[in-house]
């Protein structure tokens, strides 16, 4: 009888969640997902009192899953990138959870740390192939499989499309989960807008962009963020607006959120921020959305 694995669908999920899945399925495991996020999502979260609303959203999705499977799938992710960290609320997530959670299953947690080399992600991979009793060599197959998986449904590039094109700059786990972004994207291409993700972005064009700036990011996501809004203020391709999409309390989004006001206006490129938490209104996003691209197609006529 295969093991339940339980893997929540929050924060890294929105970036790495297929290659998890696919892992974990090739190691045997019975694979269990949280669901994507809904009210009830965010009340579990609530008992987190200085925590930000994706952390709160991720809490929440892992207690829905601790009485459904044998395994929860946490992995203590310090690194992706050399000289870079990810947030710290991502990294102490799973000591979050045994402290503030009640009864839990146990958790694979197993540390990956590539701020040198990347030796400690093919330890980890081996490590977690050892709890389904899977040797080296199948551990390490499995992840081939999975990351070639990944490499095909990768979004690739933008192209013109005739309507004003606007550059929403977020975390993948604001902007593509739809209770926490209150479904921005639909809600813009409704308004008749092209939107352009940083995950449209090729990865080599961010890198250099980042490169360009005053001082090196070493948050891995903000990075990102960063790297693609220049990018994109900064092509050959018109841009009509930016909108930076950020939740309170966000430490590391302060910084990159002035980095892009501060290019914006040098460029004269319409900037907005919004600001996410558990208590944002929708009649008062659609409002500033409905304002923020009316504004932009009349300056595109």
């Amino acid at each position: 009888m295969s093991l339940r694995v339980g893997v929540p669908q929050g924060l890294l999920h929105f970036q790495y969640g297929t290659v998890w899945e696919r892992f974990l399925s090739e190691l045997g495991a019975e694979v269990v997902l949280s669901g994507e996020t809904t009210r009830h999502t965010l009340d579990c979260g609530s008992v987190l009192d200085e925590m930000c609303l994706p952390a709160k959203v991720f809490f929440g999705h892992a207690c829905q899953l601790c009485d459904k499977v044998d395994y929860l799938f946490l992995p203590r992710i310090v690194s992706i990138r050399q000289g870079q960290y990810t947030c710290p609320k991502i990294i102490g997530m799973p000591d979050v959870l045994r402290n503030n959670a009640g009864q839990l299953p146990p958790i694979i947690d197993t540390n990956i740390d590539m701020r040198k080399k990347s030796r400690p992600l093919y330890q980890a991979i081996v490590t977690i192939g050892q709890l389904f009793g899977c040797s080296v060599v199948a551990s390490l197959y499995a992840w081939f499989r999975a990351w070639q998986y990944r490499a095909r449904i990768q979004p690739v590039g933008w192209a013109y499309d005739g309507r004003p094109r606007l550059a929403l700059i977020g975390h993948p786990y604001i902007i593509y989960d739809r209770q926490v972004s209150l479904d921005t994207l639909e809600k813009l291409n409704k308004l008749g807008i092209q939107v352009v993700t940083p995950e449209m972005v090729e990865r080599e064009e961010i890198n250099c962009a980042a490169a360009k700036l005053e001082k090196k990011i070493f948050w891995s996501n903000s990075h990102t963020l960063a790297g693609a809004a220049m990018a994109l203020m900064s092509g050959s391709r018109p841009l009509s607006g930016i909108i930076f999409m950020t939740c309170f309390a966000c430490g590391p989004d302060a910084l990159v959120g002035e980095l892009i006001r501060q290019k914006a206006s040098q460029l004269n490129i319409p900037c907005m921020q919004l600001s996410l938490d558990e208590h944002t209104a929708e009649a008062g996003l659609v409002t500033r959305l409905e304002a923020f691209s009316d504004m932009v197609k009349r300056r595109q006529k």
